[in-house]
């Protein structure tokens, strides 16, 4: 640790004298003196002091490699992603729990483990019993917050109040999640949607229009799951009607998929036909059972088959997301289930 030698270097960069330096920070000068000779260093509570009035970061008055530290922490999320993604949870947990030992500081490992945690509360009803879920929701929130509290990446900041929307209604304060998603910018100036316009020409314009399409293709299916209860204590739709919006919600899929190059939609759709396979095995429909729980293990068999890669050929997301990776959520996957 060179802090000694930063504190001299930056005092000098400053025209600080050791007796201007000793006199803001309140102490002797010979304990200036020691600090920058290496015989002493100062009171962990003076660290911000001096960070404030040196107008540095404490990974600069330590000596920290900042580009070396960064490398560091990324490969720590990318090996703990190596796992989340793949639904190993537990194992992410622990790799970035031993990170945050390392770097205690990093919102980016504190986001990873917020989104460990939320994946356990979410996706660990089989596996975790009620208390375990309760303090992975109460870890969330305190994540969460403090990211959006104290972190000054903005995308970072923003996937925490994502995360917090969720959260606070699951903790039944849906005055603060409703005021949390009422804080969010509306769509029409999300990323996608403005450089679709600003960045329109070229390859990287189709890209962004493409980008455009698939955010909102995103609301757009969702209408299969919409029937909430209404006023009048009735719901929206019936089970029939439900059906009805399920086959709408598969067909659209097929249209703009003509290809099948599903993607990480292949987990909407084995979904919906597991649902469906359901709705008619209840009304004894033998043949529409089985087909629909022959699609949904299709559809869920194709997804974990594709994790590293989708290669998009349709027309309208033709090349769209080569390389992406998803989330599968269990390590005990659904084609497993159902198969």
């Amino acid at each position: 640790m060179n802090i000694g030698v930063n504190i001299k270097k930056t005092r000098r960069r400053k025209d600080m004298t050791q007796e201007d330096l000793a006199e803001r920070l309140s102490v002797s000068v010979s304990a200036v003196s020691q600090w920058e000779v290496g015989k002493t260093t100062p009171d962990l509570s003076l660290i911000p002091v001096i960070c404030n009035l040196f107008g540095i970061t404490s990974d600069e008055l330590l000596g920290i490699d900042i580009a070396q530290k960064k490398a560091k922490i990324e490969e720590i999320s990318m090996r703990a992603g190596e796992y989340s993604t793949r639904g190993y949870n537990d194992e992410a947990r622990k790799i970035l729990t031993a990170g945050l030992k390392e770097f205690p500081d990093s919102y980016k490992l504190k986001h990873d483990l917020m989104y460990v945690a939320f994946w356990q509360y979410t996706h660990g009803g089989d596996k975790y019993d009620k208390t375990q879920r309760e303090n992975f929701l109460a870890e969330v929130i305190k994540l969460a917050e403090e990211i959006r509290e104290n972190c000054t990446n903005e995308s970072l900041r923003q996937g925490a109040i994502q995360v917090l929307c969720f959260a606070y209604r699951d903790n039944g304060e849906l005055d603060k999640a409703v005021e949390l998603a009422g804080s969010m910018p509306p769509i029409s100036c999300s990323s996608e949607m403005l450089l679709s316009s600003v960045q329109h020409t070229g390859t990287i314009g189709y890209r962004n229009r493409q980008a455009e399409l698939n955010t909102l293709f995103q609301f757009f299916e969702g209408f299969a799951y919409m029937n909430p209860r209404l006023d009048s204590g009735e719901m929206a739709y019936t089970e029939e009607e439900k059906a009805a919006l399920r086959d709408k919600q598969i067909e659209i899929f097929d249209l703009v998929f003509e290809d099948g190059d599903f993607g990480f939609y292949n987990t909407h759709l084995s979904d919906t036909h597991r649902l469906q396979a359901i709705y008619y095995a209840k009304r004894k429909d033998t043949g529409k059972t089985l087909l629909h729980i022959g699609s949904a293990a299709r559809h869920a068999t194709e997804f974990t088959k594709n994790l590293g890669a989708v290669k998009r050929t349709s027309l309208i997301f033709r090349g769209y997301g080569e390389g992406s990776s998803f989330i599968t959520g269990d390590s005990d996957n659904d084609a497993a289930t159902l198969l």
